[in-house]
Parts: C-alpha cells; sequence; structure tokens
C-alpha cells in the first residue's frame, strides 16, 4: 500500500535544491504512477538549476529522465500495473488550435514534466499513461535511464528526413547525445561515422559501437566532405566544425545548445555552399522504435551510467558540476 508522503528533490528558486517530503501524486483520469527506479541529471537540468530557462513551475520537482514500475492509475493495452517503464515526459497544452485540431504538425505550446509539472526526481511521478512504454525484461534500469536521452537523437535524424543508409555522417561532440547520434546512425545503416572530439578521454566510448566509427583530428574536418553533418554541442566552434565537414548542398542537424552560445555563426558557408540547416528537439512517436533497437542490441546503452547517488546527493551535484557523461540518481 501506498503511503501519503514521498521523498523528492525540490527546486525553491534559483540555485536553491532541496530534498523535502511531498505529497504522493493523486489519481488522475488517463494518467498511470510509476516508482522510480533512476531518474537521470542531464547538462539542460542544470540550466534550469541556474536560473536560464524561462518559464519553470515555481518549487518544481525536476527530472525528465526517468525510468520505474507501473504501481497504480490507468492501464492500458499496453502497459499493466507491474511493468516496467520509461515514459515520455512531455505532454500537449490540450488548448492550442494544433491540440483542438490534432494537426500533424504537433501542440504549438507543450509542457514538460520537470520544467512545466512536476518530474522525476522524486520516488513516484504521475505520467501520461499513452507516453509510457514498456521496456524488456533483459533490458536493466541503469540501461532504460538512457532511453531519453537517445530518442531525441535517435528521432532527430529520423525528423531531419536526411538519407543515413550508406552515407558518411560526421558527429561533432563528445556526450552522451554525441554517442547516441553515433549509435542511432550505424543502427540506421550509415557506412561509416566521424566523430571530432575535443579531448580523447571518452574516444573508446564511440569506437566501440562499431567499426565503422573513427574518430578524426578536428584540423581533418574541412577535408571530410560528409554527406551529413551534426552538431551536438551547440557553440560557435562545434557549429562552425560541424558546418565545415559537410559537403556542398550537404545537410547539418542542429541538436545540442549551451550557455556558451553561438555567436560567430558561418552563414556565408551556408549560403554559397547551399547548406540545408535543421533544428531538432522532443521526438514524440519514435520511442518504440528506439525500444526495438535497445531490446536487439542494435543500440545500446549500458555502460554509459558513470555515477549513481542519492537524492540527498543531489543538490551538491548540481551545483558542483563534475561533468559525468550521464549522473543518476537511485531511488529505491
Amino acid at each position: 500500500m501506498l503511503t501519503k508522503l514521498m521523498r523528492a528533490v525540490i527546486l525553491n528558486g534559483e540555485g536553491d535544491l532541496k530534498v523535502g517530503e511531498r505529497e504522493i501524486p493523486k489519481l488522475l483520469a488517463g494518467k498511470t504512477l510509476i516508482e522510480i527506479a533512476f531518474a537521470g541529471i542531464c547538462a539542460t537540468d542544470r540550466e534550469v538549476f541556474l536560473g536560464r530557462i524561462p518559464g519553470i513551475k515555481p518549487k518544481v520537482i525536476p527530472g525528465h529522465e526517468i525510468t520505474g514500475t507501473v504501481v497504480a492509475g490507468d492501464e492500458s493495452a499496453e502497459i499493466k500495473i507491474g511493468d516496467r517503464v520509461v515514459a515520455d515526459t512531455v505532454y500537449d497544452c490540450g488548448k492550442c488550435d494544433s491540440c483542438i485540431t490534432s494537426s500533424v504538425s504537433g501542440c504549438s505550446n507543450p509542457g514538460e514534466l520537470g520544467f512545466t509539472a512536476d518530474g522525476g526526481w522524486s520516488q513516484y511521478v504521475l505520467v501520461d499513461t499513452e507516453r509510457i512504454h514498456k521496456i524488456p525484461d533483459h533490458l536493466s534500469f541503469e540501461e532504460s535511464v538512457i532511453t531519453e536521452p537517445f530518442v531525441i537523437p535517435f528521432g532527430a535524424l529520423l525528423d531531419s528526413k536526411a538519407a543515413i543508409k550508406d552515407q558518411r555522417v560526421l558527429v561533432v561532440g563528445g556526450g552522451l547525445a554525441a554517442i547516441a547520434f553515433a549509435s542511432s546512425a550505424i543502427a540506421l545503416g550509415a557506412s561509416r561515422v566521424e566523430v571530432s572530439l575535443r579531448t580523447d578521454r571518452r574516444s573508446e566510448l564511440f569506437t566501440n559501437i562499431s567499426p565503422n566509427i573513427h574518430l578524426i583530428p578536428r584540423e581533418d574536418v574541412a577535408k571530410l566532405s560528409a554527406d551529413l553533418s551534426i552538431d551536438s554541442v551547440g557553440n560557435t566552434e562545434s557549429i562552425a566544425t560541424a558546418i565545415s565537414g559537410i559537403k556542398n548542398s550537404g545537410q547539418v542537424i542542429c541538436y545540442g545548445f549551451s550557455s556558451e552560445f553561438a555567436n560567430n555563426f558561418p552563414i556565408a558557408d551556408v549560403v554559397l555552399r547551399n547548406i540545408r540547416i535543421s533544428g531538432h528537439t522532443n521526438s514524440s512517436g519514435k520511442w518504440p522504435a528506439l525500444i526495438e533497437l535497445l531490446s536487439t542490441g542494435a543500440v545500446k546503452t549500458k555502460g554509459l551510467v558513470d555515477r549513481i547517488i542519492t537524492p540527498e546527493e543531489v543538490p551538491d551535484a548540481i551545483a558542483n558540476w563534475q561533468g559525468n557523461l550521464r549522473t543518476v540518481i537511485r531511488f529505491n
């Protein structure tokens, strides 16, 4: 039987994270309660902590990378009490023209758990039943907590409409998103993936994915002439690198953005070389396809969690950011 209160990490204001107690979310129609096993901490969560992202709910429970077990609430044909799951934490506003007319373009004003509503840095979280996805029995929670940070790069490749099969792909960056892009490009049939890193400390994480993934020195990127280029970082240097490595009339996917904003965009290269630029974020609808790749082993997330902490350690981990590949909170 569920208790009335749960432990949660609460953002009381800019730079003020504390562990406290909250009431367990009340059950609502169309919603399902998940008991959290692991919740990830990403760089965007730190941006929220520092007050750099507008529109955050006051005293919100952060956390949008979650995995756990269904314990109560609505079920569906696919989701039952006791299932081990992950969840798409983006939700529609239900009020805009796109929502009212069920437009294929999607909600014009979506929200997300951990930002505009309470998220998963807590023992329990309430999620739209239709946005919950069952995970394979052989996939550990430590592997499945990486699903959300992988599904967005995976979805970006699909949504970009770029040709990937038998193509040469450049990935700029060395973080988890870059690993997700490289893994997904190989799974989607890229013939060769070149990765441009600032340092070589994570080089084996890339080369262990596939023999078709190769590291390329920064000074050689401009000679590459890739069919598709991906900037997973989003600063001045990374965008310039991604554009320099693409062939004329090629496509560049812009995914990352950081506090080191791009302030010198190489617009002349884009225009004179007929380069196509596409930006990508949330990837609703791509979860089942990625989970199938995780199930078959075509995409692997094992070993990508490099730090596990308790809820009580979260405030210090955020304030004294170490740049881990992925730190996760263990709740149970």
